[in-house]
């Protein structure tokens, strides 16, 4: 309690004040019931501020809070995090949550991750920490932080998956590889974060710069890693490289970025999608076994009325496309590539029109939709990056699968965003070529 405004009659001994002082000395802490043969007198109850231990802990044996401000302030100088001045800085109280610079109340937890210390490892003793904070003791976990981890494991866990997970790879696997892989936990969090920012939208900008503290941290780790590739982490490696494509989905569609070409530059997914494929490539075997290791599916093959002659139209203006590549494209290597891209995409049509059918959340065909993005050899990848209007056309056909994945909260409006952007960088010649997709899309000239 702030005792600060009252005012008292009865006169007391003045003794030395202590404006900053270790949280231990806060007066009405009773060094008396701790070491009764001390001398009891006032001024033994103030801190005498030196560091990086009060004399007060030093003599009673005790944690200084003193000694774990130096520690956090050594580290956000480390880290290249300007540490507050003492003026600036909060003065905690006993009994109550630390003051952080955003204005909000923040308990902290202590965390401990191993009970030999023997074993501690780097990845052991990461801290996981608000961002948001200044200032913090060390191995600790916020309530913030907390709250995001509690949403995950009962909430957006069952968003990541189109049926019931037998093997609970989202629900329990995940989670403790992330206590013991600090780049997994982050994602983790900033998994949450976002799809909590879609759930509560009065708060979702707190959400989303919660969520963008964590993705950098699990980027930031993520890459740190991948040098130290190998059978041991490489499933740990795989699925953080998926979480981080998945958060990029949901942080939402960036302005001049439209996945596999942008409006300067390599475009920022095909960056993301390169960490995958690293990894599948060097442990393809390793990666998926286990518990990762695809389950054969029962494939219901019945299409309503409606979505087959969705499937029918889709497929015929595919038919068309190729017609037009074999027509103007005489180089046969690049024209391989161009058929190769046509033919990948209409073998996954079928599927994705039965899932339809059958009511499957978008989710259920992001295997198919990013599939066929990650086939794509480097030949056709250049071409769209070049912003060659046949692949374009191409895209847009795919990009009609976009829609289709809107079910699910991190697939909302890249459908629109990527046909508007195909759209803007095509060809006049070439417009009327994807009249059919934007139609489906949602799109208008």
């Amino acid at each position: 309690m702030d005792l600060s405004g009252q005012k008292f009659v009865r006169a007391r001994r003045t003794h030395r004040k202590s404006r900053s002082g270790s949280l231990s000395c806060f007066p009405g802490r009773s060094w008396r019931r701790l070491d009764s043969s001390k001398n009891n007198s006032n001024d033994q109850l103030q801190c005498d501020e030196k560091r990086p231990v009060c004399s007060n802990c030093s003599n009673h044996d005790i944690e200084c809070s003193f000694s774990t401000v130096e520690n956090v302030h050594s580290e956000s100088s480390e880290t290249g995090i300007s540490a507050m001045t003492p003026e600036s800085r909060p003065q905690p109280r006993r009994y109550q949550p630390y003051q952080y610079s955003t204005g909000g109340l923040k308990q902290i937890f202590r965390l401990n991750k191993t009970t030999n210390p023997s074993q501690a490892s780097p990845e052991s003793n990461h801290e996981i920490k608000d961002a948001s904070s200044d200032a913090g003791p060390p191995d600790t976990i916020s309530l913030a932080d907390l709250h995001l981890f509690h949403h995950y494991t009962i909430s957006t866990y069952r968003s990541m998956t189109a049926a019931e997970d037998p093997k609970r790879v989202w629900q329990d696997h995940l989670v403790q590889w992330g206590i013991e892989f600090p780049s997994i936990l982050h994602l983790i969090l900033a998994l949450s974060a976002l799809h909590l920012s879609y759930e509560r939208l009065a708060q979702r900008e707190h959400y989303i710069h919660q969520a963008d503290n964590h993705f950098t941290f699990g980027v930031r780790s993520v890459t740190n890693v991948l040098s130290q590739l190998n059978e041991d982490n490489c499933q740990k490696i795989y699925m953080a490289a998926s979480l981080i494509c998945f958060i990029y989905f949901g942080r939402g569609p960036r302005p001049g970025e439209y996945l596999i070409f942008s409006d300067s530059g390599p475009a920022e997914w095909l960056v993301l999608m390169h960490g995958v494929r690293v990894v599948v490539a060097t442990y393809h075997e390793k990666v998926f076994s286990g518990i990762l290791k695809p389950e054969p599916e029962e494939r219901d093959r019945t299409l309503s009325p409606a979505m087959r002659s969705e499937l029918q139209e889709h497929t015929t203006r595919m038919d068309a496309v190729q017609r037009l590549v074999e027509q103007e494209i005489l180089n046969d290597n690049n024209q391989s590539a161009y058929i190769s891209a046509i033919k990948d995409l209409v073998g996954i049509m079928d599927e994705v029109y039965e899932r339809r059918t059958a009511g499957t959340p978008g989710v259920g065909i992001m295997h198919l939709v990013v599939g066929w993005l990650y086939r794509r050899p480097e030949t056709f990848v250049a071409f769209l990056e070049r912003k060659e209007p046949r692949a374009l056309i191409i895209l847009a056909y795919w990009g009609v699968f976009l829609k289709y994945m809107e079910s699910s909260w991190f697939m909302g409006g890249w459908g629109e965003h990527v046909l508007s952007g195909i759209a803007r960088n095509l060809e006049p010649d070439f417009q009327s070529w994807i009249d059919w997709p934007l139609q489906r899309v949602g799109v208008s000239r």
